[in-house]
């Protein structure tokens, strides 16, 4: 935090500040089943666009902007599948679930957006990654965070359990 000055923002602080609104809106805005379904949608996202041949595709553009691509389909395949996912089963086996803690809600938006976030830094050339600010690039972009962002999820997935029904009656 000893490179980060609060006065000349750059896209970096910019990146984290938008990652805290955005954490305070996608839980204000779906809810914990709705966020578990996108976070689920996120990673078969990133299984279709890891197979996705874009260089096939995108080599014959004469531009060196096929990140553009990667970034847009990625962002476009969450959309899709959080559609398909959220009218289909799992909303429905979701619903019979009802623990609304305000702090897994925090937790798996940080989840969803930290992961979304990882993976669109990641597509972009390493020229650009390299000028943006080290806890930026400790963050999202070193292999072992982009790791970290798609353990965590998972694990907090795991761990999540449905509160136990009191036998006193509250």
């Amino acid at each position: 935090m000893a490179n980060v000055t609060w006065f000349t923002p750059t896209w970096d602080l910019f990146i984290i500040l938008s990652l805290i609104v955005a954490v305070f809106l996608l839980g204000l805005t779906l809810g914990r089943n709705k966020i578990i379904i996108f976070l689920i949608s996120i990673y078969i996202a990133i299984v279709v666009i890891t197979f996705f041949p874009f260089g096939s595709i995108f080599d014959n553009t004469n531009t060196n902007k096929g990140f553009i691509y990667q970034i847009i389909s990625f962002l476009g395949v969450v959309i899709l599948f959080y559609i398909l996912l959220v009218n289909s089963v799992l909303k429905r086996a979701f619903r019979k679930t009802g623990d609304r803690s305000i702090f897994q809600i925090a937790f798996f938006s940080l989840f969803c957006i930290g992961l979304i976030l990882s993976v669109v830094l990641s597509f972009l050339p390493k020229d650009w990654t390299r000028a943006f600010n080290p806890l930026t690039q400790k963050l999202f972009i070193t292999e072992i965070s982009r790791f970290l962002w798609a353990l965590i999820p998972v694990l907090g997935m795991a761990m999540t359990r449905k509160r136990k029904k009191s036998t006193l009656g509250y």
